[in-house]
Formats: structure tokens, C-alpha cells, sequence
């Protein structure tokens, strides 16, 4: 055979090759199985949102393991955080008549936020700020818990952070990339929120993250995000993120989504949690997912 017939039908073979592993990771990204055991990052690696730093991405991202799921029906817990400057948008979650959680940065306007929505019946979750990859520049707000400081100081800290927020459920990390990559330090937090009998949502900000294993490892209860509805684009970025939470729930048995505080954001789960509930889906508190 001639050596040009022997060339296209090697570039034709390639071509088929990066096709197959073009569609392998897409499946992989959209929650399904690598057919060949690639560890494809999951499309919840795609950054960032309003408030959140670009995580530092890697070959291998570290999904809920599905056995870990249980077998009592399809579950959607959603977390809306950045409600601190947002009463309008706390009033109009607490219409809805349905068990949405709350994340609230710690702040003297936190604590009457938190009051508010517990005593609607809504689940309150620490919004513990934490040091990302670019720190100074990239910065949290007060009160962030640093790679500076000694586990003492992070200890008191964050005992001082959840005394003014009285009430809450468990806590959940805002940024803290760089934080939640470090053993001894999210250990630390860890003692605090054993001692209280508080849970972790880790918010997958870096997918090094280990504050869910680790949780796991001493017997903390934790949950992982694996949605963060991307509000950069306007409602249109926003639709897009909500079309896709039934597909990730019914593939998993449940999922949570992390979705920042936006003019929009209660007008649109309403719509959401209509078609979700028409499915056979519940929306859940996040505690419910913790384990």
C-alpha cells in the first residue's frame, strides 16, 4: 500500500481517537463515568462567580463518592450566600415556602439577617471567610481566617465568629483556596465545630480542597458543594446553571448548589423548584445532605 494511503488512514485514526476523548470528557464533565477511567475534571471545577476566586485547577477533582448516596429519593439542597446587603432577596427566599439554607459572611448586619430567616424556618450556615491563593489582592472581608495565623488564633476566631451568629446550623467556607488545602489549619476549624456539634459544607473553591475528607476522617458531619450558579453573565448565565440541576440530582441521588444572592435569585428557584418538584425532586436543607 502506498506510503500516502498509509499516512491519511494514521491522520484519520487520530482524528477518530481525539473524537472518542473529546466525547469521553464531555460525559465526564456532565457527571457520567470516564469510559476509560480518566479523571476528567467535573464541570463543578468551572470558575469563578461574583465573590469567588478562580480555583486552582488540577487533573483530578474529588466528586461525592455516589455509594455515599442514600436511597430515599432525589434530593436539591440549595445554599444562597452574599445576603448581608440583600434584605429584599432574604424576604422574597422566605415566599417561597421552602427549605432554602442561608450563608451569611460573620458582621453585626449578619446577625439580624440570621434572626430573620431563622425564625422563618430557614437553615443558617456560618459563611466562615477564609485566606484564598492571592491574598491581599484578592481578600474576604474581615474576620478572614489566615495562613498566618497560629491554630489558636484560628481557633478563637472562629469561636468568635460563630458566637455572632447565634443559631446556626453549620458552617460553609467563603473563598479560602489556599486555607482549605491545609491539614492542621482546616483541622483546627474542625475542633471547633465538633465541640459545638456543627457541620461542614465544604465549598469546593479549590478541588485540593480537603476539608470535606478530612471532616470525614475525624467524624465531623460535611457535605461538598458540587453546583455554584455563575451570576457573571446576567440571567442567562444564571438559567444556565439551573438547567442543569435535575440532570445532576437524578444522576446522583441529590446535589448542592451554592448560588450568590442576586435580584433574580428567588424569582427564579421558584420556577426552578415548580419544574424540580414535577420530576419527583425534594429541596432539602443542607444538613440533611451531611454526613
Amino acid at each position: 500500500m502506498p506510503a500516502r494511503v498509509w499516512q491519511t488512514l494514521a491522520g484519520l485514526i487520530v482524528l477518530l481517537l481525539l473524537a472518542v476523548l473529546g466525547l469521553d470528557q464531555w460525559q465526564a464533565r456532565h457527571g457520567e463515568s470516564s469510559l476509560f477511567g480518566l479523571p476528567w475534571p467535573a464541570i463543578a471545577d468551572v470558575p469563578p462567580t461574583i465573590g469567588y476566586e478562580p480555583r486552582r485547577l488540577r487533573l483530578r477533582a474529588q466528586p461525592v463518592s455516589l455509594s455515599d448516596a442514600p436511597p430515599n429519593g432525589t434530593r436539591v439542597a440549595v445554599i444562597v450566600n452574599q445576603l448581608e446587603a440583600q434584605r429584599e432577596v432574604l424576604e422574597a427566599l422566605r415566599d417561597l415556602g421552602r427549605p432554602v439554607t442561608v450563608a451569611l459572611l460573620p458582621g453585626s448586619t449578619s446577625t439580624a439577617v440570621a434572626r430573620g430567616a431563622a425564625r422563618s424556618g430557614m437553615e443558617v450556615l456560618l459563611d466562615l471567610p477564609m485566606e484564598p491563593y492571592g491574598y491581599p489582592q484578592l481578600d474576604p472581608g474581615p474576620g478572614t481566617l489566615l495562613m498566618s495565623m497560629s491554630q489558636e488564633e484560628i481557633r478563637r476566631a472562629v469561636a468568635r465568629q460563630l458566637d455572632s451568629l447565634p443559631g446556626v446550623a453549620g458552617v460553609t467556607n467563603y473563598m479560602g483556596s489556599k486555607l482549605t488545602e491545609d491539614r492542621a489549619r482546616i483541622h483546627t476549624v474542625l475542633e471547633v465545630l465538633a465541640a459545638r456539634h456543627l457541620f461542614l459544607v465544604d465549598a469546593f473553591t479549590s478541588n485540593l480542597s480537603i476539608a470535606y475528607d478530612e471532616a470525614k476522617r475525624v467524624g465531623v458531619r460535611a457535605a461538598r458543594r458540587q453546583m455554584l450558579i455563575d451570576v457573571t453573565r446576567g440571567e442567562s448565565g444564571e438559567r444556565a446553571g439551573w438547567d442543569e440541576v435535575a440532570g445532576w440530582a437524578e444522576r446522583r441521588g441529590e446535589v448542592i448548589v451554592l448560588a450568590p444572592a442576586q435580584p433574580s435569585t428567588a424569582r427564579l428557584l421558584r420556577e426552578y423548584i415548580g419544574r424540580w418538584e414535577a420530576r419527583g425532586l425534594r429541596l432539602v436543607p443542607v444538613s440533611e445532605l451531611a454526613r
